[in-house]
């Protein structure tokens, strides 16, 4: 698979991913807003290199963990 070939389906699985380790490992809300500083940070690097295809994946997945636990 080709790092620059983004899909809904692995944005679904990496958020799937994601909330199933905030999950096993109990995390609550300073811990959440670092993980999804994380992502943000992922986000960032993406669109200051112009990684068009990362940048989409980065911000849907932003957007859905924000949408999920707040910001």
């Amino acid at each position: 698979m080709r790092m620059d070939n983004y899909t809904k389906k692995e944005m679904t699985q990496d958020f799937k991913d994601i909330k199933e380790h905030i999950r096993e490992e109990s995390l609550e809300g300073a811990a959440i807003t670092i993980l999804i500083e994380d992502v943000h940070e992922h986000y960032e690097v993406a669109n200051r290199c112009n990684f068009k295809h990362s940048k989409g994946h980065y911000r849907d997945l932003l957007s859905r963990l924000v949408k999920t636990y707040g910001h």
